[in-house]
């Protein structure tokens, strides 16, 4: 049976008694990729890692992360080039590693002293960058699969509480102006739609981390069945989590820091109607469900306020924000044209 618990999206808990005790001696250390380390695409404070510190005010927050890491890059280190100098610039800064600024993140946490948890979140940018030619995906594949069980092994040496967090899906509306990633998985042999197609593809690479996870008894942030692609407010420029796509994040892994037992069973926790749901990872066959309709659903709410579907997506595909798409849509009364040059007229100006 699942477990439910009741908190808005944004975290506030709900009819749940919340044990500062677990979380203020915790120092949390975060591994991964843009997944987590979004200030680039969000500013500060509202990056996962800042969100994060809100909701565990009394925990340390150590943020290895590096936007831009493959699996490879955070096993052998490289140098984080995307968001260096912003997190610098807002009092986050990537530790000392020299002339060359090679960043090992394993390397860095086996340095640390004594911290009690940490969050593992990569492997997106592994497909990212072979999304030009899916003949690599099984050997991607492969290298992923094996990278994340040495980068796991290394991890359960030095953290007591390990968290690992399946990466969501991107943006559904955002392909034609973020990174095509539905039309390059849609293109792979097989019948199914992209969605479907990209479904199975994550089901397959993560069957190994579910396995290890079971073994180990870990905890697994489940963002595939947390983020709605077509919600187009959680991302930013297809792949990257928003300031709301971060709260949910933060409010996954403070719940996970507060309240889960690390002593118990493997389990997944994803947000699902606004509520924490807590599934034993027992072995049955994880899969993201999938609704042909949910599309519809979305066009039919916007369509509801007004809103031309199709030209809302070539303005999505065109990379503007879904908000701002919106709002633009509704004042220039669905002119695709006036909507574009109030988009791309300065706001001084406007």
């Amino acid at each position: 049976l699942n477990s439910v618990h009741c908190l808005s999206c944004w975290g506030f808990l709900i009819g749940v008694a919340m044990d500062d005790s677990q979380s203020s001696a915790a120092h949390v250390v975060l591994l991964g990729d843009s997944t987590i380390d979004n200030v680039c695409w969000t500013g500060h404070p509202l990056e996962v890692a800042a969100q994060l510190q809100e909701k565990l005010q009394e925990a340390k927050i150590t943020n290895y992360a590096a936007d831009g890491f493959t699996s490879t890059d955070l096993l052998q280190g490289a140098v984080p080039v995307i968001s260096w100098s912003k997190r610098r610039e807002v009092g986050d800064p990537f530790p000392d590693s020299g002339l060359d600024r090679n960043f090992a993140p394993l390397d860095a946490l086996e340095g640390l002293e004594k911290p009690s948890h940490a969050v593992l979140s990569i492997g997106g940018n592994d497909v990212r960058e072979i999304l030009g030619n899916l003949g690599k995906l099984p050997e991607i594949i492969a290298r992923f699969q094996a990278n994340y069980t040495e980068i796991l092994g290394r991890l359960l040496k030095s953290v007591p509480n390990c968290i690992l967090m399946l990466q969501y899906r991107p943006s559904f509306y955002m392909d034609g102006g973020g990174y095509g990633v539905y039309q390059a998985i849609g293109s792979l042999p097989g019948p199914g739609s992209a969605v479907q197609k990209l479904n199975q593809l994550m089901e397959t690479i993560y069957a190994p981390v579910l396995s290890e996870a079971r073994k180990h008894k870990l905890v697994i942030a489940d963002l595939p069945r947390t983020f709605d692609i077509f919600d187009d407010e959680l991302y930013c420029c297809q792949i990257e989590p928003s300031a709301k796509g971060g709260a949910l994040i933060a409010t996954l892994l403070g719940h996970v820091v507060k309240h889960h037992d690390f002593s118990g069973p493997s389990k997944l926790l994803f947000i699902r109607d606004g509520e924490i749901v807590e599934e034993v990872n027992d072995g049955r066959p994880w899969s993201i469900p999938y609704d042909p309709n949910d599309e519809k659903s979305k066009e039919s709410r916007l369509a509801g306020q007004g809103i031309d579907t199709e030209k809302y997506k070539q303005l999505c595909a065109m990379g503007f924000e879904p908000t701002r798409s919106l709002q633009s849509l509704q004042a220039c009364n669905n002119d695709l044209e006036d909507a574009i040059s109030q988009l791309t007229t300065p706001a001084e100006q406007s």
